[in-house]
């Protein structure tokens, strides 16, 4: 039995045009799941990369992502580990574009969590706000602040006000 030329044309016609609505389908999708990653995702997506972290006040910070939650991320340098706050970033090299959604324990853990985990080192910690950097000893860790003994005296630092805190290895 022969093919009749004109079924076999409004055929190939047809695969084209889905071949083509696959397509703007596929991009739609696309378009749609990204709207949907946020930047804790692909820092989440990150963890075990190297990075170079580009602060608000203009420091430059280059180490591996070892945790990253919803508003932090840890950094391990050659001789500290950071807890870094995503509202310090300027801007961010080397970032994966794959991103990860956070498991519940993510989503529960809190920057509380590792400063009081930096407490327990009883190491002398560095503390860096946008225009000043204390150095000194975990006294008692709150929801949203730190009380730090410096130099004999004790500061309370709200979260709000640190870009990030180094705890020596």
């Amino acid at each position: 039995m022969r093919e009749n030329p004109l079924i076999s044309d409004i055929s190939s016609q047809f695969d084209a045009q889905l071949q083509v609505q696959r397509q703007v389908e596929v991009a739609d999708m696309a378009t749609a799941e990204a709207t949907e990653v946020t930047l804790a995702g692909r820092l989440l997506g990150s963890v075990g990369a190297e990075l170079e972290l580009r602060l608000m006040n203009g420091e430059s910070l280059r180490g591996q992502v070892l945790r990253a939650a919803g508003t932090w991320l840890i950094l391990e340098l050659q001789r500290a580990q950071l807890l870094v706050w995503y509202r310090s970033l300027g801007a961010i090299s080397g970032l994966d574009a794959t991103p990860e959604w956070p498991t519940k324990v993510e989503e529960r853990l809190t920057a509380a969590k590792i400063l009081r985990d930096f407490a327990a080192s009883r190491l002398e910690i560095q503390f860096v706000t946008h225009n000043s950097s204390l150095q000194g000893y975990i006294q008692r860790v709150g929801q949203d602040f730190v009380d730090i003994i410096d130099h004999g005296r004790q500061v309370t630092l709200p979260f709000d006000a640190l870009l990030y805190v180094s705890c020596p290895r």
